[in-house]
């Protein structure tokens, strides 16, 4: 392929994901139904061996986009991240264009100071005085690194010896804490057997009488409490453990407290809203993604931790002299629990350079004002049963009418939200709380409206009707 063929089907491609981006995008109401794998594949060619021309490949990417679920319109309610970052998308964009690997300064020298303020400004936001990070592939690899961190500090042997013939090191989160924990103690030679899941109240935060007694508990055995992992915004629920009290209890029993905020940390942009946090800086990682409240593209991920130093201990191996040639102080790499990383930076600097400080806050303020509103909603319905609280963005509830058996319920709610995607283009997600299945409502869409919030409702409403005649 030439020069001027590239440049030609790179331009043709940019305008085909603009025209994309123009249909699909904002207002417009055309979320794809997901469909079934024997559809698929019989409408797109997925074979490999043959080659194709440019012209097919441009129908290939035609393809790709039209059966894609469109995350950046503005009635995809479904997951933790949601809506259409321009500036994001032009990080992306330069990143894949340059193709650059974040491992040493050489190879990424903007991206390195970029990426080292950025971690600087979160450490800040945090309250670690002396801290550092590193940018990880999503939240579950960002609570594995800290997992690590967290062994090694108790058994910094366990680099080199491994755990063996070791006393066992027991870890505690809580029943409503993200599976990338217990993933985490299979990566990280703990164990699950070794993860105690502590109940949570009814508020869907971690127990702090129960956290006390099974580590009393652990002691008695003789085996040592290593890891606390509390969580700042639960997946299903937006619930906030209580970490000042945590950082209390962890510091008496000298065990390293871990904040899972890969949902909720955003609220540290709010000073109306950062109190949810309160007691932050007791803690020794966290874990933050940018690409869900903020809507920058994914992967947008980084942990910080409290003791900088750490992040080199834990990462650094002999053979590496091919690549890090001087000091290393300023190769990222050894930092990093891989090789070859992502500029994945650049986006989040842009978007934030971009915003300042002041919109960032505005702008989470005015997603908690969305979920208030929407939880106004489901308060005012006399067929749909909140499920409290709403402490940050996700208002969960079920769909309850009169004549619809309780024992119904859960398949009901499941027919409702599949028809919402289906007759409405409107893609929203359930779970389970308890026993109950309910309606899962996320408002991290920056461009949100309350007319939208509306809609939702409307046409939930409307599906309900059309089911029950």
């Amino acid at each position: 392929m030439n020069k001027q063929t590239k440049i030609d089907f790179i331009d043709l491609v940019h305008s085909i994901i603009s025209n994309f981006i123009d249909e699909n995008y904002g207002d417009i109401k055309s979320i794809s139904s997901v469909p079934d794998p024997d559809t698929l594949s019989k409408e797109i060619d997925f074979t490999l061996g043959n080659k194709h021309s440019l012209d097919q490949m441009k129908g290939f990417i035609h393809q790709y986009l039209d059966y894609s679920i469109k995350t950046g319109n503005i009635h995809f309610y479904n997951q933790l991240f949601s809506g259409f970052s321009t500036l994001g998308y032009t990080g992306d964009a330069i990143v894949a264009a340059t193709n650059a690997s974040m491992y040493t300064y050489e190879m990424s020298p903007v991206a390195t100071l970029m990426e080292n303020e950025l971690i600087k400004k979160m450490c800040q936001l945090i309250g670690y005085d002396n801290g550092g990070g590193t940018f990880v592939t999503g939240g579950s690899n960002g609570n594995f690194l800290a997992l690590l961190a967290a062994r090694h500090k108790q058994n910094p042997d366990s680099k080199i010896e491994g755990l063996f013939n070791q006393r066992r090191l027991v870890g505690f989160v809580s029943k409503d804490s993200h599976y990338s924990m217990l993933k985490a103690a299979n990566q990280s030679g703990i164990g699950l057997n070794n993860i105690i899941q502590i109940p949570v109240d009814s508020d869907g935060k971690m127990r702090l009488d129960y956290l006390e007694s099974n580590i009393e508990k652990v002691k008695s055995k003789d085996d040592i409490p290593f890891f606390v992992a509390a969580t700042a915004g639960t997946t299903v629920r937006g619930a906030y453990d209580s970490i000042n009290e945590i950082g209390d209890l962890c510091e008496y029993h000298n065990i390293w407290l871990h904040i899972d905020g890969s949902w909720g940390g955003g609220v540290l942009f709010s000073s109306k809203h950062q109190h949810l946090m309160s007691g932050l800086e007791k803690s020794d990682s966290f874990t933050w993604c940018a690409h869900k409240i903020l809507g920058v593209p994914i992967i947008c991920s980084m942990t910080m931790l409290k003791d900088k130093t750490i992040l080199k201990t834990i990462n650094e191996v002999s053979g590496t002299d091919y690549l890090f040639h001087d000091d290393g102080h300023m190769d990222l790499g050894r930092l990093s629990l891989q090789c070859g990383r992502r500029v994945d930076v650049l986006k989040l600097w842009l978007f934030w350079k971009y915003y300042g400080d002041s919109d960032l806050e505005k702008q989470i303020d005015r997603l908690f004002d969305l979920a208030s509103y929407a939880k106004k909603k489901v308060v005012d319905s006399p067929i749909l049963g909140l499920v409290p609280p709403v402490e940050f963005l996700n208002i969960c509830f079920q769909i309850k009418p009169k004549n619809i058996p309780d024992e119904n319920l859960n398949s009901f709610n499941i027919l409702v939200r599949n028809q919402l995607i289906k007759e409405k283009g409107i893609m929203v997600n359930y779970a389970k709380i308890g026993e109950n299945t309910c309606i899962r409502l996320i408002t991290t869409n920056l461009d949100l409206q309350k007319t939208h919030i509306d809609l939702f409702f409307e046409s939930l409403h409307a599906v309900v009707d059309e089911l029950l005649s």
